[in-house]
């Protein structure tokens, strides 16, 4: 499936979904603005009947003001003059289950030219003290209700319209999670496009290099010229040991996994380690018309570890690290000559650990890169030129390595100006 698929994809579906869940909160939002004024009406007629009713007992004709909503859980209604609390209650319990309100409510009688309150109460299961009633700012008499659990009795109501919004929410994030899974596995398909197409070409060059010395051999005029012969056996060799080289990373990258599994921890010298490793590259580096400057900081760590301090660590792969990263260093080296700078250091801060630092002065790794360049298959494109060669597994294995010795590595660079790698390894100290 092409990108422009999968947008218009992801955009109909979100569109379509998000469209949907907004006229669901929409649906939601006018179910209770609905009960909420259907409730309000059932309490304002409730109580208008209860101030008739009150009136009509004191055989009072006088005009009153109709029942007014203070709050969204609060009612108030005028009476002339002060009524037994009990009353009130009855009538109220008379009248509310008439409108089938079971709300719990508190209701209070207010005498404005006494300043004073009487609370009649609450009616309900509950019966904890919440609290007085709130005053309307008002002459003469008038009683109060008030529905201290309306907010509860509402999202009660509302049940369905909740459950379906929370289940358009579920849709909408299972939606986003496959989308993302779709993504993922499309930039997955994308590397192993690229890492088949870099293993092909990888393996094509030193197969046809092989082929062609191998002919040439069969020649009857190359028997007679031994100079000739060694020239292209040499060839056949490297060419041969650099698909094997190419083969040993896929597959140490196919067993370790990023798991420790595999590895032969045994004692192993740091600055051995380090000098060895460098000694060993040196060819390559002279061959290049580079150069390599070791440091090691032996004054950074304490004098009892002696010259040499050991580690538990699996030495073969990490000869590889040092050999990766040595490797990267010549090979993103640009037009210049090779010029790398190698350090040994101890870190007391914090827990402890060893900082080997390779630092190059070559063509750099672009920002927008530099995160990624620990992937697996990830290759930092070099635009027009293809001189530097790989599958795109050296640096992710030197993460992997690293990390199942328990440390990490960390890579600064400027673009044009080079790069440097800090490996971290935990002091697994061997005394």
């Amino acid at each position: 499936m092409s990108r422009q698929r999968i947008r218009i994809l992801i955009l109909t579906g979100l569109v379509s979904i998000g469209g949907t869940l907004l006229l669901q909160l929409t649906w939601l939002q006018q179910a209770a603005d609905l009960q909420e004024r259907e409730f309000s009406d059932r309490v304002v007629t409730a109580m208008t009947e209860v101030v008739d009713q009150i009136q009509a007992m004191r055989g009072d004709s006088a005009l009153v003001e109709p029942v007014q909503q203070a709050a969204s859980n609060y009612f108030v209604a005028n009476l002339n003059d002060t009524l037994h609390p009990f009353l009130l209650e009855a009538l109220l319990r008379e009248s509310f289950a008439g409108a089938a309100l079971s709300t719990d409510f508190e209701y209070a009688i207010y005498d404005c030219f006494s300043d004073s309150i009487l609370y009649g109460g609450r009616v309900g299961q509950a019966s904890e003290d919440t609290g007085p009633s709130p005053r309307f700012d008002r002459d003469g008499h008038y009683f109060g209700i008030r529905f201290p659990e309306r907010r509860g009795d509402l999202i009660m109501s509302l049940d369905r319209w909740l459950l379906a919004s929370l289940l358009q929410l579920l849709v909408l994030g299972t939606f986003v999670y496959a989308v993302v899974l779709v993504l993922r596995q499309k930039r997955l398909s994308e590397v192993r496009e690229d890492f088949i197409n870099n293993m092909t070409h990888e393996f094509k060059t030193p197969i046809a290099s092989i082929e062609s010395g191998a002919q040439l051999l069969q020649r009857p005029n190359i028997g007679a010229d031994p100079e000739a012969r060694k020239r292209y056996l040499d060839l056949i060799l490297a060419e041969n040991r650099r698909m094997r080289l190419q083969v040993e990373k896929v597959m140490e990258i196919a067993t370790l996994d990023g798991q420790g599994q595999g590895l032969n921890l045994e004692p192993m010298g740091l600055r051995s380690w380090v000098q060895e490793g460098v000694q060993a590259f040196q060819p390559s580096i002279d061959l290049n018309g580079g150069r390599a400057e070791v440091h090691i900081a032996a004054d950074t760590w304490p004098a009892a570890w002696g010259d040499d301090p050991t580690i538990l660590g699996d030495r073969t792969h990490l000869d590889g690290v040092l050999s990766n990263l040595l490797d990267n260093a010549v090979r993103y080296a640009g037009d210049a000559p090779p010029d790398i700078h190698i350090s040994l250091a101890w870190k007391p801060a914090g827990i402890g650990m060893w900082l080997l630092k390779v630092t190059d002065q070559g063509v750099g790794i672009p920002k927008e890169h530099l995160g990624r360049i620990f992937e697996r298959f990830h290759r930092v494109p070099t635009g027009n030129r293809h001189d530097v060669k790989g599958f795109g597994l050296g640096l992710h294995y030197v993460r992997t390595i690293v990390e199942a010795h328990g440390g990490r590595v960390q890579c600064t660079s400027e673009f044009g100006h080079g790069s440097a790698f800090t490996v971290e390894l935990p002091n697994a100290q061997h005394e």
